[in-house]
């Protein structure tokens, strides 16, 4: 899978879902997005959730579906066994 490089948007524009966590990025927020070519997919996720993804070592090549995460987390676990102490919950 071939992607573009992830470029950071100070503000957004319009509203967009979050493809981490799957809440919304509203106008006026940050965000990070890249295009998947082959698949042409563009991805647009909070920062906090672009780090975890980093951090989640389950999804080297595809992304999770949407909303398998909490915004920011990259454990997986429900909110009272978070391991990752990032997530908002």
């Amino acid at each position: 899978m071939t992607t573009s490089p992830i470029r950071h948007v100070k503000r957004s524009r319009k509203p967009y879902t979050c493809d981490w966590c799957n809440e919304r990025i509203a106008a006026g927020q940050p965000y990070d997005t890249w295009f998947t070519y082959g698949e042409d997919v563009t991805a647009r996720m909070h920062p906090e959730c672009c780090k975890a993804m980093g951090r989640a070592s389950r999804y080297d090549d595809e992304l999770p579906p949407c909303g398998t995460y909490r915004r920011g987390c990259w454990c997986g676990e429900a909110a009272e066994l978070c391991a990752c102490k990032g997530a908002t919950l």
